[in-house]
């Protein structure tokens, strides 16, 4: 009966590192795991008013032959679940609106945004690796996490008052991925739009994000962190944040 409990426990502590090792926002390779463009020190959200989208509208178009018919239901229901909590509309953009609309692909490995927030001299991209729908990249929040990457949010651990919140254990990290948590800009250009940190939000990073030994990475240092990297949907926080970016109606 021992042995049986034991193999449990073991099998339990392995599928989420597993999980982990495997999670498609966590690329190595990529600025925070799925950030291809770094550019300047990042905060949570985007401040200048350049880098939105022009009318809170986005103009998109979808890669053709990459997705299956699931697969874009789930793409256009992320996209759906934002316009009706926000004043952002998603458009199909016409063939001259193409240089400068979102992309939508998923011809690269992993769930990752070329650049945050809307950009007139670079490519507005997001990659989005072909999956199982509820599996890596087609899990909606991870949708919705990498849509809200590229309307202007970067993570929520590299707010300007995470060192209130969670503890970064840096001993526990793979001394390649340091920059993925570095918090040293002290500017206004990125900022919470007067909201509290939220541990639940769906920009959070998982508490083993680029974790070198299974062991937590983040540590909350407050309640309220019961659902800490969820990749289910966006909080009412995430929902005020992008409304008060946008100046939607209601949040001027």
């Amino acid at each position: 009966m021992l042995g049986l409990k034991l193999v449990l426990i073991l099998l339990f502590c392995w599928e989420p590192l597993n999980a982990l090792e495997s999670d498609p926002e966590l690329t190595s390779t990529y600025y925070q795991g799925d950030i291809l463009n770094r550019g300047a020190k990042r905060r949570n959200g985007i401040g200048n008013e350049i880098f939105r989208w022009p009318n809170a509208t986005v103009r998109y178009f979808i890669q053709p032959n990459v997705f299956d018919k699931a697969q874009l239901a789930h793409i256009s229901e992320a996209m759906a679940t934002i316009m009706n909590n926000s004043c952002i509309t998603y458009v199909i953009a016409k063939e001259e609106e193409l240089p400068l609309a979102l992309n939508i692909t998923g011809l690269n490995d992993g769930c990752n945004t070329e650049v945050l927030g809307y950009r007139k001299n670079a490519p507005n991209r997001i990659n989005l690796q072909p999956h199982q729908i509820g599996k890596g990249c087609f899990r909606i929040g991870s949708i919705m996490h990498e849509l809200l990457h590229s309307l202007g949010f970067e993570h929520q651990h590299v707010s300007q008052n995470r060192d209130e919140y969670v503890r970064i254990e840096w001993e526990n990290i793979d001394k390649n991925q340091f920059t993925n948590f570095i918090n040293e800009d002290d500017t206004t250009h990125w900022h919470n739009f007067g909201e509290a940190y939220d541990y639940n939000s769906v920009m959070h990073y998982l508490p083993m994000a680029f974790s070198k030994n299974g062991q937590p990475t983040i540590v909350a240092l407050k309640k309220g962190n019961y659902d800490m990297g969820q990749r289910i949907k966006m909080t009412k926080s995430d929902i005020r944040k992008l409304n008060k970016m946008y100046k939607c109606h209601g949040y001027v």
